[in-house]
């Protein structure tokens, strides 16, 4: 058999060089983080990483994908977070197939929420409330998502901590008795493993919006990992955020990108203009609307809905 002398097969020499960088790529050592045995040394870290440092620019721009899965289906939609950390911000969700789901704009008045294939709007101004009235799936406003996925917990996690106990493996759970965090487990390099809280009233789960009624407790937990440290990267933000909910919903977020801003976006780029036939309803004094199933998991399973009137952005 003849066989081609390396110096004389190029295809062959780039096909193993590429190889030998992949590897070495898929081989990229660990990031050692300083370790921390002490709740007050393992607490400092992560303020010092999560919290004291506050945002990088005034804005954010976060390109995300969604898994949003209950009891019955899951469903996976595109996510586009973008806006001014002091608001307003926008979330724009689409389907995994382009339809656009919905348009949702936050500032210092509310929640806007328009449904493009319904040509329906609805308001609140309490912008947690009304992301939890319409199914959301986090349980927090737009804002403090943004903070969160861009790594800074400031807003969400208290000062100070009503208990603290160590965890096996190595870490701790810090308890608080208000605000919106209500339990905080770090691992012992000071990064935020899960944070659990407590749900309002208006959360509904998917088995009790389609009205079955349950009992329980109404907790929420959120996890995090993907940590870019861990495959030899900058250190930066968790890539998967993983939410759990009652009775059997979770939605899996996986943050393909997260760009600051050094200048506030322009007024334009964050407008969300209402088409003149749109319906408007206010959610101020209503149960849960009818109409409104799901935020996120709308339109996902139904591939020949046509794409409705487009809201200006």
């Amino acid at each position: 058999m003849n066989r081609i002398p390396f110096r004389h097969s190029p295809v062959l020499r780039r096909a193993l060089i590429l190889l030998a960088l992949l590897a070495v790529g898929a081989c990229a050592p660990r990031i050692e983080l300083p370790r921390h045995d002490e709740a007050a040394s393992d607490l400092a870290a992560f303020r010092a990483r999560f919290v004291a440092p506050g945002p990088q620019g005034s804005g954010v721009a976060v390109r995300a994908s969604l898994l949003y899965s209950t009891p019955s289906k899951s469903n996976r939609t595109d996510v586009q977070l973008f806006g001014d950390y002091d608001r307003p911000l926008r979330l724009d969700v689409r389907a995994g197939f382009g339809t656009m789901l919905a348009l949702m704009r936050e500032d210092q008045s509310g929640l806007l929420a328009f449904y493009p294939d319904k040509s329906r709007a609805y308001a609140h101004s309490d912008p947690i409330i009304g992301a939890q009235l319409l199914g959301l799936p986090f349980p927090f406003a737009l804002r403090d998502l943004a903070l969160v996925m861009a790594g800074h917990f400031g807003t969400l996690v208290p000062d100070e901590a009503a208990a603290v106990r160590a965890i096996p493996g190595g870490g701790f759970a810090f308890s608080y008795d208000k605000g919106p965090v209500r339990l905080l487990v770090i691992d012992q390099y000071g990064r935020p493993e899960r944070m659990e809280g407590l749900l309002s009233q208006h959360f509904k789960a998917q088995v009790e919006r389609e009205g079955a009624s349950v009992s329980g407790p109404r907790v929420w937990g959120l996890a995090f990992s993907g940590y870019p440290e861990d495959e030899g990267d900058p250190v930066g933000p968790a890539k998967t955020l993983t939410l759990t909910l009652p009775k059997g919903d979770s939605a899996v977020l996986r943050v393909r990108s997260v760009a600051t801003r050094a200048e506030a976006w322009s007024t334009k780029s964050l407008t969300l203009t209402l088409p003149a036939n749109a319906e408007f309803i206010s959610l101020e004094r209503q149960a849960v609307p009818a109409q409104v199933r799901d935020v996120i998991t709308g339109g996902g399973n139904d591939e020949r809905r046509e794409p409705g009137p487009a809201a200006g952005s």
